[in-house]
């Protein structure tokens, strides 16, 4: 059926774009009919990946004001620092309309202004009350501005558009998953006892640059020994000792999309406790890549990998959930988890073009952490893994 809430977007279309016109047209019209749905005639945007998804603008700089102002029937337009907009704007995007805001203005004055140009004043209006980046001060100015306004919650409209992914946004997840595979074999490659977690994280540094990994909204995850059961822990210039091992979380980003592997190495002996776990954690991720297809609902695919953790023993030490959707990124985080998790009380259901990093493994504080992980795609009939490295404990 034909959208019948369609805008035909002027776009100012050039090769830096990350994906053809047509792509974030798409996209905007799927917004469109969310916003109707909703009942709502303007959406104030300020997650910074629901605008890069809309808009291609991308900038670590939204610690500065930035807020992209749609209204049905109309152009869209982006309120930001006059640097971002007069620089960022014609490298990554296809907007043809902005305003600039100078160091010395009040952001929000300047908002409240364009929405009135625009007819929007008295009107409904969502703003995005779960986003990052809209803080308390800022939404009482806006109100303060706008006291005619019908300000509602338009959280997750954007979302709910982003969670099912494009065919091209799958491709540029393949790249990134390509990437983060052979940065995590280039540090697996160096990893040998004498050697420390710093020249291993320059390996694989070193790898990820080469293939073209971009920036990732976190950092990547190197740590060995006992240090391997910190939750989230960088490399700390530990030197590996004989029957050691250590955990790569290596992520990889290509125009704001992200993938993501998680594998473990060894050196030396295998400790048993290392290989129970590491056997554990692939025969969670196994099952849990057998039973996804299309339908099944979230907690259940997180019971499968939960289930046989507990048989073996680990389940007191498997403390997170069992994946998280994956896409766009924007420090401070690669995943897309406060869209959509596989956890327990998650009732949705998986549909065709999902994509989640399962991330099924034990954190045993004080001494030791293992995860065996997978990004991967929900397809018409099961799952897709999109990574190419073995799944197995790297042993050396």
């Amino acid at each position: 059926m034909k959208n019948t809430h369609s805008l035909k977007l002027r776009m100012s279309k050039h090769r830096r774009l990350a994906f053809k016109p047509s792509e974030y047209q798409h996209r905007y019209e799927l917004v469109l009919d969310n916003m109707n749905n909703a009942g709502l005639d303007a959406l104030l945007v300020h997650c910074p990946e629901n605008i890069t998804y809309l808009t291609g603008y991308e900038t670590p700089g939204y610690y500065g004001y930035h807020c992209l102002v749609i209204v049905r029937g109309q152009q869209p337009v982006l309120v930001g620092r006059r640097i971002e907009m007069r620089t960022n704007v014609p490298e990554f995007s296809w907007l043809t309309q902005t305003e600039s805001v100078e160091d010395h203005q009040i952001p929000i004055e300047s908002t409240s202004k364009i929405i009135e140009k625009l007819g929007m004043a008295r009107r409904k209006i969502g703003i995005e009350k779960s986003s990052w980046f809209f803080p308390v001060n800022e939404y009482e100015a806006l109100r303060a501005r706008l006291p005619r306004a019908d300000l509602r919650d338009g959280s997750g409209l954007i979302e709910a558009a982003r969670l099912i992914k494009s065919e091209a946004e799958v491709r540029m997840i393949r790249r990134a998953v390509a990437i983060a595979d052979k940065a995590t074999l280039a540090g697996i490659r160096v990893t040998k006892a004498g050697t420390t977690e710093d020249r291993i994280a320059a390996a694989v540094y070193k790898k990820w640059c080469e293939e073209g990994s971009e920036y990732t909204g976190l950092p990547n995850f190197i740590a060995s020994g006992k240090r391997s059961g910190l939750c989230h822990s960088t490399w700390r210039g530990r030197k590996l000792n004989t029957n050691d091992h250590c955990i790569f979380e290596i992520a990889a980003s290509k125009n704001r999309y992200a993938g993501a592997v998680f594998r473990v190495a060894t050196v030396g002996r295998v400790k048993p406790i290392i290989r129970r776990l590491s056997d554990t954690s692939i025969e969670a991720l196994l099952a849990v890549i057998d039973a996804i297809r299309p339908g099944i609902i979230s907690e259940e695919v997180d019971k499968v990998g939960r289930d046989i953790i507990k048989r073996a023993g680990f389940g007191k030490h498997h403390h997170h959930r069992l994946g998280y959707s994956i896409g766009l990124n924007q420090p401070p985080d690669w995943g897309e988890g406060q869209i959509m998790s596989i956890r327990r009380g998650e009732k949705r259901m998986l549909q065709t073009n999902m994509t989640f990093h399962l991330v099924p493994g034990c954190l045993i504080a004080g001494e030791l952490g293992i995860v065996n992980s997978a990004t991967v795609r929900v397809t018409k009939t099961g799952c897709e893994v999109l990574n190419s490295i073995p799944l197995k404990l790297f042993e050396k």
